[in-house]
């Protein structure tokens, strides 16, 4: 935590897949915050969400993930489509655009009328999957649509980026 974020921060709220990859490095993560003294939300438990897990590949989950650019080319120009019986890119953005809307209220609510804390609010980490990630992303650039997520840049594992919603749409540049 840095003075300028912890100032009007409560602590961190961890939220993550309830997918085991992302489930067990979002909990490494609110034990090092916990080390650290931290103040974690929800009693310091990392808070499990279906909303959060990753995109459905339909006939290619399980198999090899080289496969997924087949659907990332089709996302381009349809991210409503549902090739290979893949979930549509637009339905993990209205998926993910939800909780996000969800998780916002939630933290308002539990951030008024604590004495001590009141006014401040918590810093929230999200732990789930790549393309989720970067489809929640193309919202956040209010892109419009799912169609340009993987024109951002690659999300390797356990890396932090931060979001923010962009004040002007990207659609079209």
């Amino acid at each position: 935590r840095n003075s300028e974020s912890s100032s009007n921060s409560r602590g961190v709220a961890v939220f993550s897949s309830d997918f085991t990859r992302a489930r067990e490095t979002a909990e490494i993560f609110a034990n090092e915050l916990k080390q650290r003294n931290i103040p974690l939300y929800n009693n310091g438990n990392v808070v499990l969400e279906t909303k959060l897990r990753e995109r459905y590949f339909g006939s290619l989950n399980g198999g090899s993930d080289t496969r997924y650019k087949d659907v990332w080319d089709v996302d381009v120009n349809d991210p409503n489509h549902t090739k290979f019986d893949v979930e549509s890119a637009n339905s993990v953005l209205e998926r993910t655009t939800r909780f996000i809307c969800e998780l916002d209220d939630t933290l308002q609510k539990s951030s008024v009328g604590e004495d001590k804390n009141d006014g401040e609010s918590w810093q929230c980490v999200l732990v789930a999957h790549g393309d989720v990630l970067q489809i929640m992303q193309t919202g956040f650039m209010r892109h419009g649509d799912a169609s340009r997520h993987r024109e951002l840049e690659h999300l390797e594992t356990a890396a932090i980026r931060e979001l923010k919603l962009s004040s002007l749409s990207l659609r079209g540049e």
